[in-house]
């Protein structure tokens, strides 16, 4: 069985990808558990196919349920997949990383991820992995192939140069990273600084997605990009990086080499190594926004 979990800081998009890859797979003929890894509890939305039943792990633990079984996890999605929201505590109280965590404790304690019954589970994983919590994916699913979903923008780079120490660090759990994918959000992005900070960290850029307002376009008409517009650049972004990572094998993914955190500004920046930098603050920098939407 395959296990596929998608990494990177919030709002980067992993969502979109990871649950148009689900439909991706499922529509080539893969048993597909669709993992949602979030204390938003909002991975599974556009999968499943009655969102009146929607529930989450969290929300069953802490229920009257005494005993619980598989099926009072899974939820019923399209295409055949079947989906699993680990859930977390109210909007400011508890801890969302030991909520992730407490789900995959329950996930083994009922046999939720079968070899013989899935062919692919996917992840959609929050966070840059500061905390362990988030990192239970890593720590309890051995064989994951990560991938880190960022942006042009530094601070992605940021949280994605934390998420590949964490790969290091559980290589040893047969954790490897596959690469990154590149959700743009200005289409006309220098994308250097992203292919040196990924030549640092010794990984590849398995694609670049460009910023479609479809995307947006589908969720409120709760549709995977796939599903909606299968013919636009990012659906078809998305089947190339299904196929890219299906195909993978560990020996393929080299174990990969973080930098510094203070060293990834720098990357960024234009130095092609930690500490060397060629971009430089301009001299009264002018804004070149000359409209945009007003309520």
């Amino acid at each position: 069985m395959k296990r596929i979990a998608f990494y990177g800081k919030g709002g980067i998009g992993k969502s979109t990808i990871s649950t148009s890859a689900s439909l991706v797979m499922a529509r080539m003929g893969h048993r597909v558990l669709h993992v949602g890894c979030d204390p938003k509890h909002d991975s599974s939305l556009v999968l499943v196919k009655d969102p009146q039943k929607f529930k989450t792990v969290i929300d069953q633990v802490f229920g009257d349920a005494d005993d619980l079984d598989r099926e009072d996890l899974i939820m019923e999605g399209i295409e055949g997949i079947e989906c699993v929201e680990s859930g977390g505590p109210e909007a400011g109280q508890g801890c969302g990383g030991r909520a992730v965590s407490r789900s995959f404790e329950v996930f083994e304690d009922v046999d939720l991820v079968d070899e013989n019954k899935y062919d692919v589970a996917v992840y959609d994983v929050l966070g840059d992995v500061v905390c362990g919590g988030f990192a239970a994916p890593m720590r309890r699913s051995a064989g994951s192939r990560v991938c880190i979903v960022l942006s042009e923008e530094m601070m992605a780079a940021y949280a994605a140069n934390r998420i590949a120490e964490a790969v290091k660090r559980f290589h040893d759990n047969d954790i490897a990273l596959a690469g990154l994918i590149v959700n743009l959000r200005n289409n006309s992005a220098d994308l250097s600084p992203v292919q040196r900070f990924a030549d640092s960290i010794g990984t590849e850029i398995l694609e670049v997605l460009p910023r479609d307002p479809l995307v947006c376009e589908a969720e409120l008409f709760r549709k995977t990009i796939v599903d909606y517009s299968p013919e636009s650049p990012v659906a078809q972004g998305i089947q190339r990086i299904v196929n890219k990572v299906l195909a993978l094998e560990k020996g393929d993914c080299p174990i990969p080499t973080p930098i510094p955190d203070t060293a990834v500004r720098d990357i960024m920046r234009g130095g092609d190594v930690p500490g060397e930098i060629s971009m430089t603050p301009r001299d009264n920098p002018t804004s070149t926004v000359t409209e945009w939407s007003q309520l």
